[in-house]
């Protein structure tokens, strides 16, 4: 997969902002973040860069956003 043709794509559609949207108010509660907590666009942001690279199953982008976000914050 060319990684340049996952930011030229086609822009993410209403339903598809949506469910990012509550993709990260869910990772944002289980990690117990403030919307106006830094971290918490990085919860954000993580979903929709998972989600650009083909991730569509929501318990796996959930999965993955607490994940990386967990990593990121132990080291």
């Amino acid at each position: 997969m060319d990684v340049r043709t996952t930011f030229v794509g086609k822009p993410l559609d209403p339903g598809e902002l949506e469910r990012l949207a509550r993709i990260y108010n869910v990772a944002r509660w289980m990690t117990g973040r403030s919307r106006h907590d830094p971290s918490a666009a990085r919860l954000a942001a993580m979903a929709i860069r998972f989600y650009q690279l083909g991730v569509r199953d929501d318990d796996v982008l959930l999965e993955k956003v607490l994940s990386t976000h967990s990593a990121l914050t132990s080291n």
